[in-house]
């Protein structure tokens, strides 16, 4: 069992709805904006919950994209742990850049190299998410891996070993793994599945954890 590294990928507990912010005399780039974008307070509740589930009691290290709300999702984890949190862009939310169709966040999961101008596509977010998980495991051998990122490149990342049987308008999605079902649901503000790897990086299991305390 010692060769079996195991990877949490956690999305980022509940954000600050853009409904209690007042951008107007904001003219800050729109990227950065949501890459500054916090958690609210049932989201810092919600994250520190998550932190003290067993499941992590055995936690060797922390990855966390540069966003501020992975960041404050991962503190609970650090703080609780005296652990230090690795940050690495590659784990980013895809970039959305100038919105020209409003619908390209469904689309883009049925095209891998659809894009806005200044955005991201699919592909290019499962490659840089699929290269920084690769190299974390490669370093980590044998370990509990927790990286905190968020709802679009999980999704992305989980599709390279996942078949994405649906997603609806709500982002309601279904993706199964060896033909079985692993998750069929709008994820959730935090979100966490459970990947366990083999020791030439084959995936062994991929699972989708629910916890009590969060529902």
């Amino acid at each position: 069992m010692y060769n079996i590294t195991t990877v949490y990928l956690i999305r980022h507990s509940r954000k600050l709805v853009n409904e209690f912010v007042d951008y107007e005399n904001d003219n800050e780039y729109y990227q950065n904006r949501r890459e500054k974008i916090v958690l609210s307070v049932e989201g810092e509740k919600r994250a520190e919950l998550l932190s003290k589930e067993k499941e992590f009691n055995n936690i060797d290290v922390i990855y966390s994209s540069n966003y501020a709300r992975t960041i404050q999702t991962a503190k609970y984890f650090a703080e609780s742990r005296n652990m230090i949190i690795h940050i690495d862009n590659r784990f980013n939310e895809r970039k959305f850049g100038i919105v020209q169709d409003k619908d390209i966040t469904i689309k883009q999961y049925f095209d891998e190299n659809l894009k806005n101008p200044e955005g991201e596509s699919q592909k290019e977010v499962r490659e840089r998410m699929y290269a920084g998980f690769q190299e974390i495991v490669d370093k980590n051998r044998g370990k509990n891996i927790a990286v905190f990122t968020h709802g679009a490149a999980m999704t992305f990342l989980l599709m390279c070993w996942c078949k994405l049987e649906y997603i609806h308008k709500d982002k309601h999605k279904c993706l199964s793994f060896n033909g079985n079902v692993i998750v069929d649901k709008k994820f959730a503000e935090p979100e966490v599945f459970k990947l366990q790897i083999g020791r030439e990086n084959e995936i062994l299991s991929i699972e989708n954890l629910e916890f009590n305390s969060l529902k």
